[in-house]
């Protein structure tokens, strides 16, 4: 009867919201012998990006990489408890620690883990892979190599099929969830993005399946796309034009997408209606110095971003008043290089730092 009262009186101290354990401060992930270097003379770093959570654990992916980011070693994903930082490595290199390096994005589904690794970027070497990692034993239960020419970036695991953006084309590769071989290239959905002409670059920036579609941005330097399939076939559904270097999207709290746009620092809202998307590109623009929009979370009717060269991130409020708004604003140290954000509750989000090698509790301030 205690425990229970106890949670009643937190839950209304907090309004009724669920309030996290404070996050430590900062922490310190593991690098060098730890990660297994082939080198002992050319250790790596953690170079800690992507985050995602199952139960009370949060998991960052580690790309191990030398300070000219070269692969020092395997890939990894850090299993650690923001209020204690207690951590556990997840090696997820297989048996010649070669199966996968350099692991970007990490998602849960059901209970597990998946981490598309990119290799070197050359598109032809065995580093290159999808793994899927069972929390609970801390191990890697299944790999899919990728084909040759695809490099692996985003990752949006669902019922039948598991989907992965490239980044040196405009294609999206699915895996087969029960046999978890990589479809044939040639069945590959490929992005029509003659509203998005490539000048100096052109790749898949992120996937995900939301509202139970996928969906997968198309990312250029001067423009961008956000295209539907169905999630089981990859049939079309649509797309719309978002802002130009589109990075990362998400679901928001009130049914719609927010997409991040790295060239023009705005955000772009999509609203879904039957078959039609609709895109305001303008729904908040960020303040000037704001410099490569690199993540995007939501968690009720807020959005938190984070954007690397300027190290610094944003609360923003989408039922504010006058439309979205920033309502608070995080620092972090110069050269830090905030990579990815997750909201721990609506007040509390923590960051991964790819070159301080850490984990950080935002410190957030209120704009007037």
């Amino acid at each position: 009867m205690k425990r229970i009262a106890l949670i009643a009186l937190t839950l209304s101290a907090c309004g009724g919201k669920y309030k996290a354990p404070p996050a430590q401060t900062s922490i310190a992930l593991k690098t060098g012998a730890d990660l297994k270097p082939y080198d002992a003379a050319k250790p790596g770093n953690a170079n800690p990006q992507g985050l995602a959570q199952i139960g009370n654990t949060v998991y960052a992916s580690l790309s191990n990489q030398t300070n000219d980011f070269a692969n020092a070693g395997p890939g990894f994903l850090v299993g650690f408890v923001p209020s204690t930082g207690v951590q556990t490595l997840i090696d997820l290199g297989g048996a010649d620690e070669k199966q996968c390096q350099n692991p970007g994005f990490v998602r849960d589904f059901n209970g597990k883990l998946y981490a598309p690794c990119s290799g070197d970027f050359s598109g032809t070497d065995n580093g290159r892979a999808l793994v899927e990692v069972d929390p609970n034993t801390a191990q890697v239960t299944r790999r899919a190599a990728i084909p040759a020419g695809l490099v692996p970036n985003g990752v949006a695991p669902g019922p039948t099929k598991i989907w992965m953006g490239d980044s040196l084309s405009l294609r999206v590769l699915g895996v087969d969830r029960g046999t978890f071989v990589a479809d044939d290239p040639a069945k590959a959905l490929t992005l029509d993005c003659a509203q998005t002409p490539k000048t100096g670059f052109s790749y898949v920036a992120d996937v995900a399946i939301l509202y139970g579609d996928l969906y997968a941005l198309c990312a250029s330097d001067i423009a961008g796309g956000l295209f539907r399939f169905d999630a089981a076939t990859g049939a079309a559904k649509g797309h719309v034009a978002v802002g130009p270097n589109p990075t990362e999207l998400t679901a928001t709290g009130d049914g719609r997408i927010a997409v991040i746009n790295s060239a023009d620092n705005t955000l772009s809202l999509v609203t879904i209606n039957g078959t039609t998307l609709t895109a305001d590109n303008k729904a908040l623009t960020f303040p000037s110095g704001t410099a490569a929009l690199q993540d995007v979370r939501a968690r009720d009717n807020f959005l938190y971003t984070v954007a690397s060269s300027s190290n610094s991130a944003q609360k923003i409020d989408l039922a504010a008043k006058g439309g979205p708004k920033i309502v608070q604003v995080a620092a972090f140290p110069n050269g830090s290089n905030p990579y990815n954000i997750f909201p721990l509750d609506d007040d509390q989000a923590i960051v991964t730092n790819r070159q301080t090698n850490s984990i950080s509790a935002v410190q957030w301030v209120n704009v007037p």
